[in-house]
């Protein structure tokens, strides 16, 4: 029994490490979430704050534009006076101007609150517009500057396959393959991972390699075999590009 005393002693001993070390791990992983907690709290507080102020902005517009308009019915009334009264006199020349100065002011203020009043659209969408415009420097310009303001991952994973296809738009195949590649490994889980795997074969054929776009395509139609660029993938490896 003695002997087998150190035994019992080195258990509990190592027993008490391992509970110290599950402790330690729970720790860090409530230190973790208290983090990600206040950062999740800090965006929504700016996202409140960026709507009040869009708010407040509105209100002060709507303000300037009632007042204008009682303004433009004051003129309209002093304009009609001068008129039956003396014609059209220097008098009443110089309220038509402020009228029309004011009208103008009016349809500006009108423009910019319904402005106000629709959502902004992001760059990334504005991004994709220019694309599909072919005004692709000014599409990779704003994909470039919205990946700046560092997006959810589902949104930069989008944003790196436009500006793949941009590239491969632009017949910059080299530069579009490592784009694409890069969404693939980088946001494995992204629903554009077929895609981008598609255009990757695709690539390689344009470039006169279609044994390493076949090997890609190939790899695309097992990984991903019911998708609809697998189906592509399929018909480009059996008739070519």
């Amino acid at each position: 029994m003695k002997r087998l005393l150190p035994f019992f002693f080195l258990l509990l001993l190592l027993t008490g490490c391992a509970s110290q070390q599950d402790l330690q791990a729970v720790r860090w992983e409530v230190e973790s979430i208290k983090t990600r907690l206040v950062k999740a709290e800090a965006k929504i507080k700016e996202k409140d704050r960026l709507v009040e102020q869009g708010l407040g902005q509105q209100a002060e517009l709507q303000a300037r534009i009632n007042e204008l308009h009682e303004q433009m019915f004051a003129l309209q009334g002093s304009i009609e006076e001068i008129r039956n009264a003396s014609g059209k006199g220097m008098a009443g020349k110089a309220s038509e101007g402020r009228l029309s100065a004011i009208e103008k002011e009016l349809e500006d203020l009108r423009v910019l609150l319904l402005e106000q009043a629709q959502p902004q659209k992001s760059l990334f969408e504005t991004g994709v517009e220019k694309y599909r415009a072919g005004k692709f420097a000014d599409a990779l310009s704003d994909f470039s500057s919205f990946l700046s303001s560092n997006p959810e991952p589902a949104l930069a994973a989008e944003t790196h396959f436009w500006i793949g296809e941009t590239l491969y738009a632009q017949g910059k195949y080299e530069d579009a393959v490592l784009k694409y590649d890069l969404v693939a490994k980088k946001y494995a889980k992204s629903q554009k991972v077929p895609d981008c795997l598609l255009k990757q074969g695709m690539a390689f054929h344009k470039m006169g390699d279609s044994e390493t776009g076949n090997i890609i395509l190939k790899k695309l139609i097992e990984g991903y075999p019911a998708t609809e660029a697998a189906a592509k993938a399929k018909k480009i490896v059996k008739d070519g590009l």
